[in-house]
């Protein structure tokens, strides 16, 4: 019994639970338009009117005579017939896609296709980011430890956290500084442990700003612009409800970044006394300030995302 059990047991790599398969050619000497990602595997080739057409796991590909679109399955809200020979394809991003066929009944078959994919899957592990990590693993083997190291959780998150801080240029002297509010993700469970403020911002400003938001993601500074010192900031909405409510605290956090932007800007000017200027220093009239659309005042400076 016991060499059964041991017989029952086979061990096999992670690629092979994303097995590649052969691509349907519609003609016999088609190739793959594309180079292809690690996991991904081309499904069907096709001739359209004016363009190659195929569809892997991971993309639906157009190449035309003078472009070609990529578009990733899970970017596609809907797909129809029109006009019989039109494929019409709708993307969540709010592109549309039109690609002619010479038959209806070709139309169809891309119809039929499409429209079995963009569905949801029925299981996690068939979203493509699983078949690539997979092939990644399997090709970057050397690289697996640290890939490994980076998904547990550890003083290291911090180092990195810290190192990305520094690469972008961030000044954490006097404009910017690190906050450990989400410390153990207390506050918000959608945001990392430390997270990126103007340096006079206190913690107790963000759990008000963050009661205001949607999902606790008050703003948070992702990214700079090392050569202009413009920035994006990411957050959830503002619940102002119905009866348009404001919060102070919130609208002082969105100016305070536009704010840590001019100290922290590319050419970094000194004050006469030789030392930075802080938030407090740096008049609101100097930020178009307007009281009616607090998160929009800063385009030349700053970039919401919800």
């Amino acid at each position: 019994m016991e060499e059964e059990g041991q017989q029952s047991l086979e061990c096999i790599q992670a690629n092979q639970i994303f097995p590649k398969k052969s691509p349907v050619l519609e003609e016999e000497n088609m190739q793959v338009p594309f180079p292809e990602l690690h996991g991904e595997f081309t499904e069907y080739v096709g001739r359209a009117e004016d363009a190659i057409i195929a569809m892997s796991n991971y993309r639906l590909h157009i190449k035309f005579k003078e472009s070609v679109v990529n578009v990733p399955l899970q970017l596609i809200e809907c797909v129809e017939c029109r006009d019989m020979f039109q494929l019409h394809v709708t993307c969540k991003d709010c592109k549309v896609v039109r690609c002619q066929f010479s038959t209806f009944e070709q139309c169809q078959e891309w119809l039929k296709r499409l429209n079995a994919v963009v569905r949801p899957p029925s299981r996690l592990e068939d979203l493509f980011s699983f078949a690539f990590h997979a092939w990644c693993m399997e090709v970057y083997a050397g690289e697996k430890e640290q890939h490994g190291e980076l998904c547990r959780p550890g003083e290291h998150v911090t180092s990195w956290f810290k190192n990305e801080v520094e690469r972008m240029g961030f000044d954490t002297q006097n404009a910017w500084r690190i906050s450990d509010i989400n410390s153990k993700f207390r506050l918000c469970p959608s945001y990392p442990q430390q997270l990126l403020v103007p340096a006079w911002i206190t913690d107790k400003e963000l759990e008000n700003v963050a009661a205001f938001r949607s999902w606790k993601r008050f703003p948070a500074v992702v990214y700079r612009h090392q050569s202009t010192g413009a920035v994006i900031a990411r957050c959830g909405q503002p619940e102002v409800s119905w009866w348009g409510w404001r919060n102070a605290d919130d609208e002082h956090l969105v100016q305070s970044i536009a704010k840590a932007c001019a100290v922290d800007s590319s050419n970094r000017k000194h004050l006469p006394n030789g030392r930075y200027t802080n938030g407090s220093d740096l008049p609101d009239t100097d930020f178009g300030e307007s009281s009616e659309e607090p998160c929009c005042t800063y385009p030349h400076k700053i970039t919401h995302c919800s």
